[in-house]
Parts: C-alpha cells; sequence; structure tokens
C-alpha cells in the first residue's frame, strides 16, 4: 500500500468513526480546562489576601515577584534589622499546591491519552484488519452494507483497558528517550555555539529535532503493532515497529509527511486565514475558531495512526 492510499485509508475512518474523534477533543478540553483553572485558582488566592499581589497583577514582572516572595532575606530587610523572616498568611499553601499541580498535570494530562490510545487503535485496527485483530472471545460482527464495521463502545472501553499497562510503559520509555536525545542535542549545539562553530551548533539542534521526531514515529508505530497484532509485549512491538519503519520506510515517511503538510495547512490557515479576520472583542466566535482548529488538528493524528494500521495491515 502506498503512502497516499495509507493515507486517505486514515482521513476515511477518522471521518467514519467521529464518536472517537468527538471523545477524544472532549478529553482534550477538560485536560486543557484542568490545566489552566488551578494555576488560574491559586493566583486568584493570592491576590486575594494580599494588596500587594493585586497591585503587582497590573503590571509588575512576575519573574520578580516571584523572586522577592521566594527569599526570606529581603523579607526580614522590609520588615526591619532583626526582625524574623516569615510568610504572608497562605502563601505557602498557595505556592505548595501550584508547585504540586504544575508537576502532577502533565502526568495526569498523558494518562488519559495512555488510557484511550488503546481503544482508538483497536476500532482502527478491526476497521482495517476485521476480525484477526480481535483479542478476546466475542461474538461475531453482524454483516453490514457499509465498508467499516459500527463504532461500538464496549469494544473501544474493553481496548482502553486492555492496553492501558502496556501503553503507560510505552509512555514512559517514549518520555525518558526523547529527553535524552533533545537533552543531548542541546548540549551539543551549546556546546559548539561556545567554540563560535555557529554552523555546527545548528546541524546538531536540526539532528536532535529529526532523532526525536523518528523516536516518536517508532513509539507510535509500536502502538499500533502491538493492537494490530493483540499483543501487550512492549519488546514485541518495538520490534515490529521496527521492521515497518525499516521495510516500508517509503511508505511511513510519506504518511508522515502528508500528516505533516495537512498540519501545516491548517495552521496556515487558520492562523493566517482566519485569525485575522475575526473581532478579537467577539470571544465567543474567537473560541468557537480556536477549538474548530483544535479539532480539525486532532483529525490529522487520528488519520496517521489509522494509515500506520493500514500500513502494518
Amino acid at each position: 500500500m502506498s503512502a497516499w492510499s495509507a493515507f486517505r485509508v486514515g482521513l476515511r475512518q477518522a471521518a467514519r468513526y467521529w464518536q472517537v474523534w468527538l471523545l477524544l477533543f472532549a478529553v482534550n478540553v477538560a485536560t486543557a480546562l484542568a490545566l489552566a483553572l488551578l494555576p488560574a485558582q491559586a493566583l486568584v488566592s493570592i491576590a486575594g489576601q494580599s494588596l500587594a499581589a493585586r497591585e503587582a497583577a497590573d503590571g509588575l514582572d512576575a519573574w520578580l515577584v516571584l523572586e522577592a516572595l521566594s527569599s526570606p532575606l529581603n523579607q526580614a530587610t522590609l520588615q526591619g534589622a532583626g526582625a524574623e523572616p516569615t510568610w504572608p498568611p497562605g502563601l505557602s499553601r498557595v505556592l505548595l499546591s501550584g508547585l504540586v499541580s504544575a508537576l502532577a498535570l502533565p502526568l495526569l494530562a498523558w494518562l488519559p491519552s495512555a488510557f484511550l490510545n488503546g481503544g482508538v487503535l483497536l476500532t482502527y485496527a478491526e476497521a482495517t484488519l476485521g476480525d484477526n485483530a480481535r483479542t478476546d472471545p466475542a461474538p461475531p460482527r453482524a454483516a453490514t452494507a457499509s465498508r467499516y464495521p459500527p463504532f461500538h463502545w464496549r469494544r473501544f472501553l474493553w481496548g482502553c483497558g486492555h492496553w492501558l499497562g502496556p501503553f503507560l510503559l510505552l509512555g514512559a520509555v517514549q518520555g525518558a528517550g526523547l529527553a535524552l536525545l533533545l537533552a543531548g542535542g542541546l548540549a551539543a549545539a551549546a556546546g559548539a555555539a561556545g567554540r563560535g562553530q555557529g554552523t555546527l551548533a545548528v546541524l546538531a539542534a536540526l539532528a536532535a529535532a529529526f532523532l526525536a521526531l523518528v523516536w516518536l514515529a517508532l513509539n507510535e508505530a509500536a502502538r499500533a503493532a502491538a493492537v494490530a497484532e493483540g499483543s501487550r509485549q512492549v519488546g514485541r512491538a518495538f520490534g515490529r515497529a521496527g521492521r515497518l519503519l525499516l521495510r516500508r520506510l517509503p511508505q511511513a515517511a510519506g504518511l508522515y509527511g502528508l500528516g505533516l503538510l495537512l498540519a501545516a495547512g491548517l495552521h496556515g490557515l487558520f492562523r493566517l486565514g482566519l485569525f485575522p479576520l475575526l473581532p478579537l472583542d467577539c470571544w465567543p466566535l474567537v473560541l468557537l475558531a480556536q477549538q474548530a482548529f483544535v479539532l480539525a488538528r486532532l483529525g490529522t493524528r487520528l488519520a496517521r495512526q489509522a494509515g500506520l494500521l493500514a500500513l502494518l495491515a
């Protein structure tokens, strides 16, 4: 199967199983709200306790405020010589909750993705591979006139739970590898820049970015391979994903290239074509346009995932 054929299959399946698309969009919105509301609540708590904090919100640099609040020596100086440094009432609790939220929320945002990926990929795998993708005893599907089988919530939720553990492990491996690649690339680029080798620094940064993209593609293909084979073994999934990328490198590269081109086209359409025309004082219209962009961008990711399963077929 060519890259274009796989990409068309992915687009058709993303549109056919609109329930998956809307569910992931709803989870994405809920996660974004959680990421935004807790820091906002911390800021409101500080502002409600301190007149100085309310004045600082009018334009004082946030880094300087944080530096002043986090320095007991500065507080002792302001309160007079010999004064014992103290925190404003309730500020320690607010700052601690903000720090915990900053550390925990990315993890919480990762967990829904790890949970839903199993159901998403199982839906597309059964549409592409038919009953060969089944991994549990279940009655055969009723014949339908449509090309793709109907969407079943029971099957979707079963896939979510069945691959949650392996996908959590894959996510941890993916994050650790990505951190190592980016840290190594940044260190190499900084070292080259420090020696005055600007061209080498740019090449090192580009190489790190390219390797990071390849690593992300390998992990995404490993998830698709695990569901296509009905396997929960992470090592086996990585092996098949590596063989797929090597054996069908032109098709896989073409699939990812088409996905990136579509995403870039959506960015250009919304950022350069639509958003400059929107009246910023009409915030409901702006919000609707932004969420439409998020929904469309999510569809490109789903099309890529379904296309990978088509290449595995």
